[in-house]
This record gives C-alpha cells, sequence and structure tokens, in this order.
C-alpha cells in the first residue's frame, strides 16, 4: 500500500496491491483522493526475474490502449516504478511517469 501525495498539482491518492495466493497473480489498484473510488479492473500481473509488470485494457479518448505499470530496480532499501501508454496493442509503449523509492 502507498499513499501519494502532490500538492503543487492538487493530486494525491493510494495505491493498492493485492496477491491472489491461489492463482499467483497480483493486481494494482489506484484510488484518487478526490472520487475515493478504486479504479476497477485492478491491473493484473505478476513478477518475473525481478521485474513485476501489469497489464489491462483500457479506452482513452475513445481509442483503445494498453496500459502498463512496471517495478523494478528492486533492492532491499529501493526500486523503481514507471508506467506508459500502448496505442498499438503492446508493440510500442510510451513511457509517462517514472517514480524512483527510497526506503527513509
Amino acid at each position: 500500500m502507498e499513499e501519494l501525495r502532490i500538492p503543487a498539482r492538487g493530486f494525491s491518492g493510494m495505491g493498492l496491491r493485492l496477491l491472489d495466493v491461489e492463482q499467483q497473480l497480483w493486481s494494482d489498484f489506484w484510488v484518487n483522493a478526490k472520487s475515493g473510488v478504486l479504479t476497477t479492473p485492478g491491473m493484473p500481473g505478476g513478477f518475473e526475474h525481478g521485474v513485476g509488470t501489469f497489464l489491462v485494457d483500457d479506452v482513452e479518448d475513445g481509442r483503445p490502449i494498453v496500459a502498463r505499470g512496471v517495478w523494478d530496480e528492486i533492492t532491499p532499501k529501493s526500486c523503481r516504478w514507471h508506467q506508459g501508454v500502448s496505442y498499438d496493442g503492446g508493440a510500442t509503449w510510451e513511457e509517462n511517469w517514472w517514480m524512483d523509492w527510497r526506503r527513509a
């Protein structure tokens, strides 16, 4: 679980990652603080070779897209998360947000 606040942009919310233990499938959800509504469906995915990849089909401005979130560069004290979208079914990606996390 994470809480994200960006006061300069008036943006805040909470990320929630849940593991279906039986299926070994993770789901990555987001709750925007303005609406208080959990985004559904969550982005399903999993971890392979130390990289977590989460994908979901979505629609942006009436166009079908694939949204992707990736957790990588994972160490005991840090990790990186980045997201992107694909307009061609996942052949190419436009990355649009990167976050580097450090344990305090």
